[in-house]
């Protein structure tokens, strides 16, 4: 079992030691954030709670869940190990930035876990490929490994999709709800719709998107015909203007 530390204590730092709280590690958070760290500790015997340099010097594997600005603030005044992993999950700082800051540590990536995550199987996107990450998550998350740091930023970009969609079946859920007088109850039903969908594109021998597109673009149907609403009215220009919207943020090329 590893020696696992957690700069920061945020939401996705809670979401992290919730997903292996359970796989005999000994975990360490920080405590800045009194109240989260305090209900992680409370949630999982034996986690233990230290301030940042004690947080590293009983960590084999950091994984740091701070803001960029922050981290530059509070990292350059630790200190490392050059036996140590360092996982970032912060957006907007490069790997050569974060090899500066945690030097003599080398063996860093970024990763992007999600929410979900405890729920086990969500995609876990990281640059580069790390051996320690695999081992730590790959039980829980399908590790999608990236190509280029431009990859990476490309994936927290296209993370900006989840509350669009959701604000989606919030309006249809709405919708639905005109009818049915239930707003929870649609939107579980629309939740489990997406859900299943999501699912065949996801499972062993998953079809293609173009494919489970086609099954439901008859021409008439339902489907086809709010899609092409939808997109006469320029939403699907506004999600790719969206999203070109995030590159300056993140470093992407125009």
């Amino acid at each position: 079992m590893a020696r696992i530390g957690f700069l920061g204590t945020g939401e996705i730092a809670s979401v992290m030691v919730r997903t292996i709280a359970a796989d005999g590690h000994k975990i360490t958070v920080s405590q800045r954030s009194e109240a989260v760290s305090a209900a992680l500790a409370q949630a999982h015997p034996g986690l233990q709670r230290a301030d940042n340099q004690a947080v590293l010097d009983n960590s084999d594997i950091v994984v740091l869940c701070l803001l960029a600005d922050r981290a530059r603030e509070v990292l350059s005044g630790l200190s490392f190990r050059p036996d140590q992993t360092v996982i970032s999950v912060m957006a907007r700082m490069s790997v050569a930035e974060l090899a500066g800051l945690c030097a003599p540590a080398t063996d860093i990536c970024v990763a992007i876990p999600l929410p979900p995550m405890p729920l086990g199987g969500t995609p876990l996107a990281a640059f580069p490929d790390n051996a320690r990450l695999r081992e730590i998550f790959g039980p829980h998350a399908q590790i999608h490994p990236c190509r280029s740091e431009q990859d990476i930023a490309a994936h927290f970009a296209a993370t900006g999709v989840l509350l669009p969609l959701l604000d989606q079946i919030d309006v249809a859920a709405g919708w639905l709800a005109g009818f049915t007088g239930d707003h929870a109850g649609a939107a579980s039903y629309l939740a489990g719709l997406i859900g299943g969908y999501c699912e065949l594109l996801t499972g062993k021998d998953a079809p293609g998107l173009s494919e489970l597109r086609a099954g439901l673009g008859t021409e008439g149907g339902l489907n086809q015909t709010l899609s092409k609403a939808l997109k006469d009215a320029g939403t699907h220009e506004a999600l790719k203007d969206g999203l070109d919207g995030l590159r300056p943020g993140l470093g992407l090329p125009a």
